[in-house]
């Protein structure tokens, strides 16, 4: 019996029995339509899943980048300290062979 059964079988049936293939259209519009339902409730609880994430992470991040924004900053005060200081050394070795210099130019 399913041998004889062809897509063109089908669709003459249905041409001779429209109330049977409008039953079947609106079988599948419900369907499609209830797919379509769980498909944009899956969207929004996925999406409200991701925003609880993105705040959570969120929050470590700006902890983290707190403490690495303090760690840079004692790094770059120690580093601007011992700069000075050398800078301080070289003007003074400056001076002393300025000095130098000219007490030899007289």
């Amino acid at each position: 019996m399913a041998e004889g059964i062809s897509l063109a079988a089908i669709a003459i049936y249905l041409e001779t029995h429209p109330l049977i293939a409008v039953l079947l259209v609106v079988l599948a519009v419900m369907f499609l339509g209830s797919l379509l339902r769980k498909l944009i409730k899956m969207a929004v609880v996925l999406g409200l899943v991701l925003l609880a994430f993105f705040y959570y992470t969120h929050r470590e991040a700006s902890e983290d980048w707190r403490v690495r924004a303090e760690m840079v900053k004692k790094q770059a005060t120690e580093l601007g300290k011992e700069a000075l200081d050398k800078g301080a050394e070289l003007i003074a070795e400056g001076k002393k062979e300025l000095e130098k210099q000219i007490d030899e130019a007289r």
